[in-house]
């Protein structure tokens, strides 16, 4: 009877691996063309990604953009380098680096205590003497964790889209100070002395956002546009939705279905909207051989992506392990920096080595899921860093 129920067991699983195989020949290209561009476009139509927008820039200038899809199915409008995207977390870099003006302008120092800024006393439950400092803030030390089942309820997704009618100071004070109406000791906060481990906190980075309105007295969009849209020229980038000045953007998708174009209360932590020509401008802008960085000195960018946490795979803002993470360890050269991005209809990819010059950025409005079809957007990214950062010919 053993030895009976062996064989069938066996003979499903023969069964299960032939059934897999065969659908991983159907739904995945394996093609390789010389030419990138084609390349692209084989792989993204073996997926279900509505649209897609990439820039590849060597030696800090923008060598190609190759474009993909729609940016609304229904409105038959395609995406072009212009199309301006939600960007999700890839958003942080851009948060972190208003941080580091105001570090550089001597307005706060890395390490000081966070309520020194802030109306209302953020400490540590756990560790009340122990103050969480703006370093902390930054390489995701701080203790703050990630509530989400507050976090998902308040996205504006299920309410028809539109920026949050809750401020970032209102959450921030809700969330993390004593009796208000989303604290909670034991969801808001992780088990971690402050300054020793690692936790990606998204709150987090809302908070940093307060703290710039705090310090600069202005609206952290408003302040983003004065000191790092304009000086950068990046005029389709934006933060609100009510201020996007273009019909050009990207519809979320969930597979079929078009979303609303939505918000959260904590915006700085993930809901830039911008085009890959734009944020080319912004990437390149973090060179430490520019002399006349538009935006940050070299000093403070050498400081800003100094490995800083997570066993030095994470700086200020940046990170170390985007390849690691998308299991592309063996590429990881450990020179070049970036961040993801993943929400609702969204996926988004930046890399930078600031000495070489040589970036890449993916924009994308369908977020990545555990499907098969996924293997193209894999072997796709891959290939392109390659061609990115270990082609020094094409």
């Amino acid at each position: 009877m053993v030895i009976k129920i062996t064989k069938i067991l066996g003979a499903l699983i023969a069964l299960v691996l032939i059934i897999t195989s065969i659908a991983i020949i159907i739904k995945v290209d394996f093609s390789n063309p010389g030419n990138i561009n084609r390349f692209v476009h084989n792989k993204l139509d073996k997926t279900n990604v509505p649209g897609v927008s990439i820039a590849i820039i060597k030696n800090n200038e923008v060598e190609r953009f190759i474009n993909y899809g729609y940016a609304n199915i229904n409105e038959g409008r395609k995406v072009s380098q212009d199309t301006v995207f939600q960007i999700a977390s890839l958003s942080k870099v851009v948060t972190a680096t208003a941080i580091m003006q105001l570090i550089e302008k001597e307005k706060i120092n890395l390490d000081d205590d966070i309520n020194m800024y802030l109306p209302f006393s953020v400490e540590h439950p756990h560790f009340s003497n122990e103050p969480i400092t703006v370093r902390m803030l930054l390489d995701h030390t701080s203790g703050i964790k990630d509530n989400w089942d507050i976090l998902n309820s308040l996205y504006t997704i299920d309410n028809g889209g539109g920026d949050s009618e809750i401020s970032i100071g209102e959450f921030s004070k809700e969330y993390l100070y004593e009796g208000g109406k989303w604290y909670s000791v034991e969801n808001n906060y992780t088990e971690y002395k402050p300054g020793t481990t690692f936790v990606y906190s998204n709150v987090g980075y809302g908070l940093l956002g307060y703290m710039v309105e705090q310090i600069s007295q202005l609206p952290f969009d408003q302040y983003s546009q004065q000191y790092i849209f304009n000086p950068l020229g990046m005029s389709q980038t934006y933060w609100l939705h009510k201020d996007v000045k273009t019909d050009n953007f990207a519809a979320p998708y969930d597979g079929s279905k078009e979303l609303p174009k939505y918000s959260f209360p904590t915006y700085p932590d993930g809901s830039l909207k911008t085009n890959v020509v734009d944020f080319s401008k912004f990437l390149m802008s973090m060179s430490i051989l520019n002399k006349d960085n538009a935006i940050l000195k070299s000093e403070t960018i050498k400081e800003m992506l100094s490995p800083q946490s997570n066993d030095g795979k994470q700086a200020l803002g940046w990170s170390y392990s985007v390849l690691d993470d998308i299991f592309m360890k063996k590429l990881n050269s450990g020179n070049i920096v970036g961040h993801t991005g993943s929400d609702p209809g969204i996926f988004s990819i930046a890399l930078y080595n600031p000495e070489k010059k040589n970036g890449l950025i993916i924009f994308m409005n369908q977020e990545m899921g555990p499907k098969i079809e996924t293997i193209n957007i894999y072997l796709m990214v891959k290939r392109l860093v390659k061609e990115v950062f270990y082609n020094d010919h094409d």
